[in-house]
């Protein structure tokens, strides 16, 4: 484009030169060229070129800066450029054109336009005021791009420095010339405990807190030309006197005009802490392995290959293997596995390494020294995922040794199902085999004989002698019927003194062969002469029952029969003995009930002075009144009672029952009356005696000397120093005792005077042919002497007729009772004889019968 102006520019020229017409031409051709050559610069230059008249409207634009407005350059002729300029701009637009008019020179600003399409354009515009102020030339730079640069510079010293001042590390930023402090963050400021102007400004050497941070100076120029430094364990000076432990990394930049080096400066403490923490949990793991009793080990897989990494000091305890074996050797271990359980190992391994659950495996070992050794393994593994795969990395785990714990199980188990005296099978283990046999039998149509025993007298022999002496007798015991026995038979110990021997095929004939051998064998009590016998009782499968409870319920009434018949013989099981023993399991049972319901009464029997003939005492008699077999005497239940343990709550019920009596009988006028009740064995030794005793007397308030007690020599011996000491106590107490039955026992003279007794009472099997048999009257004699030597008063039992009366009033026997006296009357009767005060000798009441307690 070529305006006015360049014309008149070329007239001028001619005015000023005189050129020929040749000269003239070239120089016009030369004067296109550069026009052109001009006009290529103005329409290609990257910057807008505008020409604005003095009102600001555009009178000329270049291609460039139609571009930047985005409209063709005719539309733009004659628009006002303020147009272009967004509406924050117009006032710095404004000020740029006066500027230039004003000052006649170039003037600059920055501002934004808006294009066509409304697109923001920062931009740089140069304006000259030309033509007197009449034209302005306007040069127009897209600065986009430099726009964009500072704003991302900007965002990025802003992100630093919002990084720098809120960063968890320390960071110091030091010219790396001088060595100052040019800046450092709040952290560190925070970390050293001080202010941050005390910082800056100052080298790095002459602060205490970075002496053992930064190197000295020589090696601080050395460490920049790495540009990288790294300190790991260092320790930070603070304020208040405590070094933190810290983790230093630098960095050196450069530039042309200065450089400087970063430090950050990283508070390790937790870490540090963190780690001394893991190793005190370390050690302590390693002292707590080293000394529990566990194998704890840890075994690596790689690549197929097995490496041990750890095996605990106890290994060598339980394996005989030191850990030092075990890491040459790592599968050391495989090799001790008991070969009857490495199918089992196996099995287990695979389950965990296929991710299955389990529990601890229990299996035996083959230890160093060869013996074997129970463990209990478990462990887990490890696994690190390989491509698409887990693979197991490691087996950690921990052996524990049971040895002991198994030997206890297998004891225990023994001792569940044996007894543990004789080692015989127990109870439980017999039920389990007979039942077994029984199956067996039914089968094969065969028999089992089941063969009940008592060992009789055993508990005499285990209270005279002591429990050790019984306990070597039971095993005794055990071992004969064991020999006597075959390998397919079983004995069995079911408590006390109690065997049961189990036939297997062995009917009447072949049973009663083995037990004539039992019978035979006999069982000697050690250290004595004594040799004790057995009673046995015998059922037979399937005549006698076809299941086991059956079988030993029917060989327990037949063993019960053969000791009623004396002991020392064997019986086979009846139906008749079946009937006697279901009449008596009965019998006990509406015993059990008797007490409840009050059916028990107390008789009473006159006892006499036979130098006077009046009554001097009486004693208690037991009757039974039940309700569908009226009175019934005590010899009919009294044996059942003590054998099913009633005996002593019948005596209990006895004691109060008499003194309640003597005292209703004092209140009656009827005084100096004393009542005698023979005690079992089973109620003397019992806690409670001494105490029934007692509160009886007190209750009643009757006088200790009105109630006797008779205990038969049999009840003495069965433990004479507990005897002694409970006779002893009621002798302090002031009641009267006395020896029943006494001659049918053994106990010696020599013993007889240590008892505390007051009377002698003879036994009536003695008296009953007193007059014609020799042996009796020379037992009853001496009785009688015995007495009088040791100032006793002797008592004949069961007289029942005038001879006998007269036979012991001759030899000087004191007192007597019996039916040819009275018979035992109840408490009416009892009460009118005793109001009536008879002389028994003179008027005697009884008839002559058999006594009847």
């Amino acid at each position: 484009m070529i305006d006015a102006d360049s014309k008149n520019a070329g007239n001028r020229s001619r005015d000023r030169n005189d050129f020929d017409s040749d000269n003239v031409s070239l120089s016009t051709e030369e004067l296109v060229r550069e026009l052109q050559v001009y006009t290529d610069l103005y329409e290609f230059s990257p910057v807008g070129l505008f020409t604005l008249d003095a009102a600001g409207n555009i009178r000329s634009v270049n291609n460039t800066g139609a571009g930047l407005l985005g409209k063709p350059r005719p539309e733009l002729v004659g628009v006002p450029f303020e147009q272009a300029v967004a509406e924050p701009s117009k006032g710095d637009f404004s000020v740029l054109l006066n500027d230039a008019r004003t000052s006649q020179s170039k003037s600059a600003c920055e501002l934004t336009l808006v294009s066509a399409s409304s697109r923001q354009l920062p931009v740089r515009i140069d304006a000259l005021c030309c033509k007197e102020g009449t034209e302005y030339r306007l040069s127009v730079l897209d600065i986009t791009k430099r726009k964009q640069s500072e704003l991302a510079l900007q965002r990025s010293e802003a992100r630093y420095r919002r990084l720098f001042e809120t960063a968890k590390d320390g960071i110091m930023i030091v010219e790396a010339d001088s060595g100052a402090i040019a800046e450092v963050n709040p952290f560190l400021v925070d970390m050293l405990g001080c202010r941050r102007d005390e910082l800056l400004g100052k080298t790095v050497w002459e602060l205490h807190f970075f002496a053992h941070v930064v190197p000295g100076a020589a090696d601080f120029k050395a460490m920049q030309q790495k540009e990288f430094f790294h300190g790991d364990d260092l320790q930070l000076a603070t304020v208040r006197g405590r070094d933190i432990p810290v983790e230093v990394v630098s960095n050196c930049y450069q530039s042309e005009q200065s450089s400087v080096v970063q430090f950050n400066i990283r508070d390790i403490s937790i870490r540090k802490n963190a780690e001394q923490a893991l190793l005190s949990s370390e050690e302590q793991c390693r002292t707590i392995v080293s000394n529990i009793n566990e194998y704890v080990y840890s075994v690596r897989f790689e690549e197929g290959d097995i490496t041990s990494v750890y095996h605990s000091p106890k290994c060598f305890d339980i394996t005989g293997y030191t850990p030092e074996e075990y890491y040459r050797d790592p599968l050391l271990w495989f090799t001790m596995i008991h070969e009857e359980d490495r199918n089992l190992v196996v099995e287990f391994l695979n389950g965990i390494f296929a991710g299955l659950d389990h529990e601890p495996i229990r299996h035996r070992i083959i230890h160093k020294d060869g013996s074997v050794r129970w463990i209990v393994n478990n462990c887990a593994v490890q696994r690190q995922r390989r491509g698409d795969r887990l693979s197991i990395t490691r087996l950690d785990g921990f052996i524990l040794d049971v040895t002991d714990i198994k030997r206890a199980e297998e004891n225990i188990f023994f001792l569940a199902h044996h007894d543990p005296l004789t080692k015989l099978p127990n109870r439980s283990t017999l039920y389990e085999r007979m039942e077994q046999v029984i199956c067996a039998a039914q089968k094969s149509s065969r028999n089992v004989a089941l063969l009940f025993l008592d060992i009789d007298g055993f508990k005499q022999i285990n209270d005279s002698m002591g429990h050790d002496v019984g306990d070597r007798l039971l095993q005794s015991v055990a071992k004969r019927l064991s020999d006597c026995t075959r390998s397919c038979d079983v004995v069995s110990r079911l408590g006390g003194d109690e065997f049961v021997v189990m036939l297997w095929d062995c009917g009447e004939a072949e049973t009663t062969v083995v037990a004539e051998k039992v019978i035979n064998a006999g069982f000697p009590v050690l250290g004595s002469n004594v040799t004790v016998t057995p009673s046995i009782g015998i059922s037979i499968f399937p005549d006698d029952g076809r299941d086991y409870l059956t079988l030993l319920k029917h060989a327990d009434i037949a063993m019960y029969h053969a000791k009623k018949s004396g002991g020392n013989n064997f019986q086979f099981f009846t139906h008749k003995l079946n009937e006697i023993a279901h009449e008596r399991f009965m019998l006990e049972a509406e015993l059990r009930r008797a007490l409840d319901r009050e059916e028990f009464v107390l008789y009473y029997q006159p006892k006499v002075d036979l130098s006077t003939g009046k009554f001097s005492g009486m004693e208690a008699l037991i009757r039974w009144q039940h309700p569908a077999h009226g009175l019934m005497l005590p010899e009919s239940f009294i044996g059942i009672a003590e054998e099913s343990g009633l005996l002593t709550q019948i005596s209990k019920w006895i004691i109060p029952t008499v003194c309640r009596q003597i005292q209703q009988w004092q209140q009656q006028g009827i005084n100096s009356v004393s009542a005698a009740v023979n005690l079992s064995a089973s109620f003397f030794q019992h806690p409670d005696f001494e105490e029934t005793i007692e509160e009886s007397l007190l209750q009643t308030g009757i006088a200790p000397e009105c109630l006797e007690l008779e205990l038969t020599e049999a009840t003495i011996m069965s433990d004479p120093q507990r005897v002694l000491g409970s006779m002893a106590a009621m002798k302090a107490l002031g009641l009267q005792l006395s020896i029943d039955d006494f001659g049918t026992g053994y106990s010696s003279l020599s013993y007889l005077k240590k008892l505390p007794v007051d009377k002698l009472k003879i036994d009536q099997s003695f008296i009953h042919n007193i007059a014609r048999d020799a042996d009796n009257a020379a037992v009853v004699r001496a009785v009688i002497s015995i007495g009088r030597s040791m100032q006793l008063r002797v008592i004949a039992e069961g007289v029942e007729n005038a001879s006998q009366l007269a036979w012991l009033q001759a030899e000087g026997s004191e007192e007597a009772q019996g039916y040819y006296f009275s018979r035992p009357l109840p408490v009416a009767k009892m009460t009118s004889l005793l109001k009536q005060g008879a002389n028994f000798l003179h008027n005697p009441r009884g008839k002559t019968q058999a006594k009847t307690l």
